[in-house]
């Protein structure tokens, strides 16, 4: 039977609204609009399954037992089945949030994973895990691909826990860290420097190199590559615009420094992924 889901069906806390979008047997993938004002108070609510949910746009602070953090675009969320959570929207610009939730049972979680749960509230912007959600949301209804897909997101997020790229929880997720971390994000299309990211943050650069991987779960050039290749997955799936366009509107500087890094993350040239109806999911 698909996962069932109550508030896929009625407006939550926050005016959040969920928008089905496909279900298969222990899984549901949905759409997640809220409206919650700056500043509104933060309403206790409890995970009713395993999730990873992909932040699409908007910005918010996530808290639940396995720690919190400020999420923004591209930023993963994980959820553990029967803990409480809360979000709360200090930092946002008053919007709201959107966010495409996957669900899943222990069903389909290795055992290992479904009897460890996940042990960090959110992961740093993953790419791959982004165009494999983005590949769902343009129609991947047919066959597996839902399943498939699935069993290819949780194998990059245990990937990544295992590398240590989690970041510290709050307060440990330094001030001056999540700046430069929004630094990068609003302005990874310009030739960034780290002395402009350092600026931004208050610190030397330096003292930016040694608190940002603590703070955010990856280095600050891990972080840029990553914005820049989020920039460029939505302009190949959003636009026809050239490639080479693409790239430097992204913020690379050089066609085959772009080439290299995408094949590097996707597996595949931007005019392969392009011209795909959907990117096809391996682990």
């Amino acid at each position: 039977m698909p996962l069932s889901h109550p508030a896929l069906d009625d407006a939550v806390a926050h005016d959040r609204r969920y928008r089905p979008l496909q279900s298969g047997t222990g899984l549901r993938l949905a759409h997640c609009q809220c409206r919650a004002a700056r500043g509104e108070r933060p309403i206790d609510e409890e995970h009713q399954h395993f999730s990873i949910t992909l932040v699409d746009r908007g910005r918010f602070t996530y808290r639940t037992r396995t720690g919190a953090a400020v999420l923004g675009p591209g930023w993963l969320m994980l959820g553990n089945a029967g803990d409480g959570y809360a979000c709360s929207h200090e930092d946002s610009d008053g919007t709201g949030d959107d966010c495409t939730v996957l669900s899943m049972s222990a069903s389909m979680l290795d055992e290992p994973l479904a009897a460890e749960r996940f042990a960090h509230a959110c992961l740093p912007p993953m790419p791959r895990v982004a165009a494999l959600f983005r590949g769902l949301d343009d129609g991947g209804e047919e066959g597996f691909a839902l399943e498939e897909a699935t069993l290819a997101i949780v194998a990059q997020v245990r990937r990544a826990l295992g590398d240590g790229e989690a970041p510290a929880p709050l307060p440990r997720q330094d001030e001056r860290a999540r700046a430069a971390a929004h630094c990068i994000e609003t302005r990874s299309a310009e030739a960034l420097t780290l002395d402009d990211v350092a600026d931004a943050a208050g610190l030397s650069p330096f003292h930016l190199l040694r608190v940002f991987r603590q703070a955010i779960g990856v280095t600050p050039h891990q972080y840029l590559i990553r914005q820049r290749l989020m920039h460029a997955l939505r302009l190949l799936r959003d636009t026809r615009r050239p490639v080479t366009d693409v790239a430097y509107d992204s913020g690379w500087a050089d066609l085959s420094n772009f080439n290299r890094a995408f094949r590097r993350e996707f597996g595949c040239s931007p005019r392969t992924l392009r011209g795909e109806a959907k990117l096809h999911p391996t682990a």
